[in-house]
């Protein structure tokens, strides 16, 4: 794979919770990181915080998503902005997938 292009092919799928939630690492290059998260029925994505800007778009399915005690829908089309340091989480409503992007990169998702 090329610090360029980033085939699917070439992009293992992590699964963080089995038969809930699982990832992939899309492109990434400079500050930015582009992530796509399965998400099932019912998946959790635990309330959190980094030091990372986020966007989140709604590739598919519906989400509660809660930014800083603010609740609100998210479905196919629909995105959020998740500043840094914010506590955010989401719960899966309809089986889905969103594509997140960070900045900086999180090198926390990165293998050694």
């Amino acid at each position: 794979m090329s610090d360029v292009f980033f085939p699917d092919a070439g992009i293992q799928t992590e699964i963080l919770e089995p038969g809930q939630v699982s990832r992939k690492v899309r492109a990434r290059g400079g500050t930015l990181m582009l992530v796509e998260v399965f998400f099932e029925d019912g998946a959790i994505g635990t309330e959190h915080t980094h030091p990372h800007e986020q966007v989140s778009y709604c590739l598919a399915g519906e989400f509660q998503f809660t930014v800083e005690g603010v609740t609100s829908t998210l479905r196919t089309g629909d995105s959020v902005f998740i500043p840094a340091s914010a506590l955010h989480g989401t719960r899966c409503v309809a089986a889905g997938r969103l594509l997140d992007t960070f900045t900086p990169q999180r090198e926390d998702f990165l293998k050694a």
